[in-house]
């Protein structure tokens, strides 16, 4: 289960933190809901407690649920004592944490977590083109690799692609009420190639090469 980064400013990402509350039929406050609101204290204490909140069966939801609405001033330690329960978020556990940019967080964080750029919804890709992706992305899962190398070849738009890649990887774990869905290994180890690739993609690496090495690793559909 991974916990979700959304990156924007702070009233976009208040506002999509109440939206996926809402789909998931909660708000604050709620008994299974662990709220920090901007300026809270977030130390190895506050780290402890999510912990602790995570360790407990819901009462009322169906899962467990904690929400930093600005993890900007969080410190390398308090990140580092998260990690833990970062990793081993139970199955339906939702951690959600907010942020004005990345810079601040540790490289473990942000390669155990779904980050999403939260923009404005005129630079979002037409409906069209994103289901033309997902038809793609559908085919690409099972053909020959030499089959995936040679769609990667005739791409227009490869940084597009890439984030389509993201964006239907991370829908496929979300259920209807906006819980994380069990998985395969293989799937949740392809999700972690991509957050990488984003990464890479954003120091210049070549993108033809992180698309074609992805094609490498992405699972065949069976």
């Amino acid at each position: 289960m991974i916990a979700r980064l959304l990156i924007s400013s702070l009233p976009k990402r208040v506002e999509e933190i109440e939206k996926i509350l809402l789909e998931i039929g909660m708000k604050n406050p709620h008994p299974d809901l662990l709220y920090f609101e901007t300026n809270s204290k977030l130390g190895i204490e506050q780290a402890k407690k999510i912990k602790d909140h995570f360790a407990y069966k819901p009462n009322q939801a169906k899962g467990k649920v904690v929400v930093i609405e600005s993890t900007d001033n969080m410190t390398p330690e308090a990140q580092n004592a998260l990690l833990k329960t970062i990793e081993e978020l139970p199955e339906n556990g939702l951690f959600i944490l907010g942020a004005n940019s990345e810079a601040n967080f540790l490289p473990t964080i942000l390669s155990r977590c779904q980050i999403i750029h939260i923009s404005n919804p005129t630079s979002h890709r037409t409906p069209t083109s994103e289901v033309g992706y997902e038809k793609d992305i559908e085919e690409l899962l099972k053909t020959t690799i030499p089959e995936r190398f040679e769609y990667i070849e005739k791409l227009k738009d490869r940084e597009e692609f890439l984030q389509a890649l993201v964006s239907y990887f991370h829908q496929t774990l979300s259920t209807p009420g906006g819980w994380i869905r069990q998985a395969p290994k293989d799937h949740l180890d392809f999700i972690k190639e991509l957050l990488e690739a984003e990464k890479w993609a954003k120091q210049n690496v070549n993108i033809r090469g992180i698309l074609e090495y992805l094609m490498l690793v992405m699972p065949l559909k069976k």
